[in-house]
């Protein structure tokens, strides 16, 4: 226990150092100067003049006196009654009109400044992305729409913060109800936060949603019309689901109306990757802690605050593109021919058809919302698309940070415990790995220190036992909380490894149906696999999977994607091609699809000849190098913990009371999930329980019913037997 004391003294000293070499060069500076700089600095900011908004202007506006006027019956009391919807009228804007103070903006810039300068290392910005929005600026005409993916509450301020900084239009934020506090509420506001309120996208229509609708559309219009920026959140944050949300979609539709009906010439969209050393609220997100925050606890929490470390952020601007152009090429890249899951899938879990296979899977939660604006269904779909573009853009500009790589390789390589030379020689391969794949890291310097620092961050996480006067061991702790945390970082490592982890995890499929449970790739070294179907598995694996940990551009197939997955797995050596002109025992596709995937080869390009040429000739063999196992059992780890849950939870299906609530289900699974955290950590995430029901809804598994307060989920038709029950749960295990 000392000798774990004195080791985190060393990492605190480190980081100590770390932290402080960044003030060096301002010490030759006077004591005046050292202590003005900040004030200096934010009046030298050029904050641009804000839009000037009448009331009078809307009210008068056509549209807000149809809406007004909608309600209206009887015309004796019609007088008093639109006296009465202008009084509406004038109160729904002051809850969604906002605006930008100069002064609020530079007191909370300064602000800001301080209390980065003491908890954060540094805010990293690249200049030559500063650089690419001022070009746009002059390139585009039309106002500039950020779309930042959510990770922490801090995101409302950090886009503002980061543009004012460089004197760039600081710009207006669509406002969620998770910012619940009377004086930070009134905060935002003044900084251009606009809070949308609830009765707008409420399930249920009311006499005044119309009107309240009409305004909005009328004021997001309004601001656009005056090249105003924008900054929309496509994500929830609580829980996180890594996919677009009704009321993030809604807002872009906002934007996608505004220019279908002429009121801006065109939009500038820009995907912005935000990545964080260490969450400031820790990982209680993946809890769902909704419930509303007192003043006094958010004093609490912002001394807590003040009182730690959290290591640095990195903003990443993603390059911009024009919504004009988009629709003018959308012809090429949207597909309206998909069909649900259910028949996709449940044929192959049934095991009696794989016709249906290579299909796209729809989409049509996203769409037929009560709440969505007056768009045709073809650009609902459009806009759909492009939220999912544009979730996959930010996420994927993204920089991996240090404390993902540490937690990755924690609970993913060294569960027992590694010395810290060799997690030292680990942390510089799956860096390496990172940038041969084309994403950024959000850190420099040398690698011991990188280490030391990242370590302090999850100290919490970690235990540290000193071996020799040279070396430490690190030990990752598997307590429940523990788990979770290292979890909730290395979940970010995700979009740089999920296309060889699901074509590694459909090979072991692939394997283990042909000899026994995969310990040793040795034994299998003979094993010839075709390449058709190894793309199968993982078309199959594909669609199981949830579109927020997939990450599918919706200009991408599932074909094409799934066949670009076994390429990767061929250029890690995983798999090697080989040249035999023998059908093996083992190739099962030309029984299952050569009659009806003919319309595949017309879309492809391909001639009959050609692709039963190319089916009958590649085949691929095991690596045999150690490198290669070792990669494999690694991208085979990644996905475990989610496979898992998946198969644990359809093995829950026949334990549950149905009818249930849909809400009530996900909280049941989720506790299941908690008491098997320390035995598969990773799995216990409330994100994952709302895939896994979501999953099972639109597979067939649940049956749904409107219900008074929600909707109600009982057993389908095809899982009121056990049987088929256990099926599914083998078909998910395969792939673990």
């Amino acid at each position: 226990m000392e000798g774990s004391v004195s080791c985190w003294e060393m990492l605190d000293h480190s980081w100590a150092v770390a932290a402080t070499s960044v003030h060096l060069k301002a010490g030759y500076r006077g004591w005046l100067a050292r202590r003005l700089c900040n004030v200096l600095f934010v009046a030298g900011r050029r904050v641009y003049p804000d839009v000037s908004f009448l009331e009078r202007k809307m009210i008068n506006s056509p549209r807000v006196q149809d809406a007004m006027k909608e309600n209206i019956s009887d015309a004796t009391t019609v007088h008093r009654k639109l006296s009465s919807n202008v009084k509406n009228v004038v109160k729904i804007l002051h809850e969604i009109q906002a605006m930008i103070s100069p002064f609020v903006l530079r007191m909370t810039s300064w602000f800001l400044l301080k209390v980065f300068n003491w908890v954060f290392v540094n805010v990293q910005v690249h200049r030559g992305q500063i650089e690419m929005l001022r070009k746009a600026r002059n390139e585009y005409d039309g106002p500039f729409i950020f779309f930042p993916v959510r990770k922490s509450r801090l995101d409302y301020l950090l886009v503002t913060f980061v543009l004012f900084c460089h004197s760039m239009r600081v710009p207006y934020i669509s406002c969620g109800e998770d910012a619940r506090l009377p004086f930070l509420r009134a905060l935002l506001q003044r900084l251009g936060g606009i809070f949308t309120p609830p009765e707008l996208y409420g399930t249920r229509s009311s006499p005044g949603k119309n009107l309240y609708k009409t305004i909005f559309c009328l004021y997001v219009e309004k601001l656009l019309s005056e090249q105003q920026s924008l900054v929309v959140y496509l994500e929830d944050l609580i829980p996180p689901c890594g996919r677009p949300c009704h009321v993030g979609l809604e807002w872009l539709a906002q934007v996608f109306e505004a220019f279908h009906s002429h009121s801006i010439p065109n939009a500038v969209l820009i995907p912005v990757g935000v990545s964080y050393d260490r969450i400031v609220e820790g990982n209680c997100f993946e809890h769902g802690e909704t419930k509303r925050t007192t003043v006094f606890a958010a004093v609490c929490w912002m001394l807590r605050f003040l009182q730690k470390r959290y290591g640095c952020i990195r903003v990443d601007f993603g390059q911009p593109f024009s919504l004009k152009d988009y629709i003018e090429n959308e012809g090429v890249h949207y597909r309206s021919s998909t069909i649900p899951l259910q028949r996709i899938l449940l044929p192959c879990i049934l095991g009696y058809s794989f016709d249906s296979v290579y299909y796209e899977k729809s989409q049509d939660w996203l769409l037929n919302r009560e709440s969505w604006t007056e768009l045709s269904q073809h650009h609902q779909g459009l806009v759909a698309n492009l939220g999912r573009h544009l979730l996959y853009t930010a996420t994927c500009c993204s920089a991996v940070m240090s404390t993902t790589i540490m937690a990755c390789l924690l609970l993913h390589k060294h569960q027992q415990g590694v010395f810290l030379t060799t997690l030292t020689k680990d942390f510089c391969w799956l860096m390496n790995e990172v940038l041969a794949r084309h994403f950024d890291v959000g850190f420099s310097g040398k690698l011991q220190d990188i280490i030391l620092h990242t370590l302090f961050l999850l100290k919490d996480c970690v235990l540290l036992k000193r071996f020799s006067l040279t070396n430490l061991i690190v030990i990752p702790k598997m307590t429940k909380k523990a788990a979770e945390e290292l979890s909730f970082y290395s979940n970010a490592i995700f979009p740089v490894f999920i296309c060889e982890a699901v074509a590694a995890c459909a090979l072991n499929s692939f394997l283990t149906e042909i000899a026994e449970p995969i310990t040793d790739l040795d034994a299998n070294a003979e094993v010839v696999i075709c390449q058709e179907e190894l793309v199968c598995k993982t078309v199959q694996l594909c669609h199981l999977l949830p579109s927020e940990i997939l990450l599918l551009p919706p200009c991408q197939s599932v074909y094409q994607f799934s066949q670009e997955a076994v390429d990767k797995l061929t250029y890690c050596e995983i798999i090697i091609a080989e040249e035999n002109e023998n059908k093996p025992a083992c190739d099962t596709w030309q029984k299952r699809f050569s009659k009806e995937l003919t319309w595949k080869m017309d879309e492809f390009g391909d001639s009959d000849s050609e692709y039963e040429e190319d089916v009958m000739k590649t085949y691929f063999k095991l690596g045999q190098t150690c490198k290669s196992h070792s990669f494999f059992f690694f991208l085979l780890s990644l996905l475990q913990p989610v496979l898992k849950t998946y198969g644990t939870l359809a093995g829950l299906l026949h334990q549950l009371d149905f009818p249930l609530e849909e809400s009530q289900c996900v909280v049941k699974m989720f506790t299941f999930l908690q008491t098997q955290v320390e035995e598969h950590p990773g799995s216990a995430r409330l994100s994952l329980a709302h895939s896994v029901v979501r999953m099972f809804k639109e597979l067939g598994v649940f049956e749904v019913e409107a219900g008074v307060r929600g909707p109600i989920l009982k057993l389908g038709e095809n899982f009121q037997s056990s049987e088929n029950g256990l099926k599914l749960q083998k078909y998910i295990y395969q792939f673990c």
